[in-house]
């Protein structure tokens, strides 16, 4: 660990980072087109996966969800970020979307990632990394849709 104020180098690997910035967004998009809650997620080396509490007979189909999220890609919608207070985030917890893990809150202020015009696409609290428009995330497929329980179904996309 270097002493504070000591000169530190960092060689940041960009192809991976920037990877990591087009999966995150990209799972930003499936929220937007799954209206299920969060149970969990992770970004893939070849694109990401999110788990949605998601009842047996409302699970999507792999077609169609390919088919709106290449749309959502394709239209180059830009990607913002802005501040709310954490009075606004507390008076307005439908933009959480995951069951378990919650904003963090306490410093006064909680950035928002929107996606769209004013975040029509999609509003949510996320401290991530992201690329300025969707365009960047490039066409992707579903790759699998798995039960993980009696409602948890798993959602893995990948880059084409």
């Amino acid at each position: 660990m270097p002493d504070p104020g000591s000169d530190v180098e960092l060689a940041l690997d960009w192809a991976i980072r920037y990877r990591n910035m087009r999966a995150h967004t990209l799972m930003h998009l499936l929220c937007a087109t799954v209206p299920f809650p969060v149970t969990g997620g992770a970004i893939t080396e070849d694109g990401g996966r999110i788990d949605f509490d998601i009842p047996k007979d409302q699970v999507p189909d792999k077609a169609e969800l390919t088919e709106k999220i290449n749309a959502l890609i394709a239209a180059d919608h830009p990607v913002s970020f802005r501040w709310i207070s954490d009075a606004e985030m507390e008076a307005n917890q439908n933009l959480i979307r995951t069951m378990s893990v919650k904003p963090p809150m306490g410093t006064g202020r909680v950035r928002l990632v929107a996606i769209g015009p004013d975040g029509s696409v999609d509003l949510q609290p996320c401290g991530g990394t992201h690329v300025r428009s969707t365009g960047e995330i490039g066409p992707i497929i579903v790759a699998g849709i798995e039960s993980k329980g009696k409602q948890n179904r798993r959602i893995r996309l990948a880059f084409a």
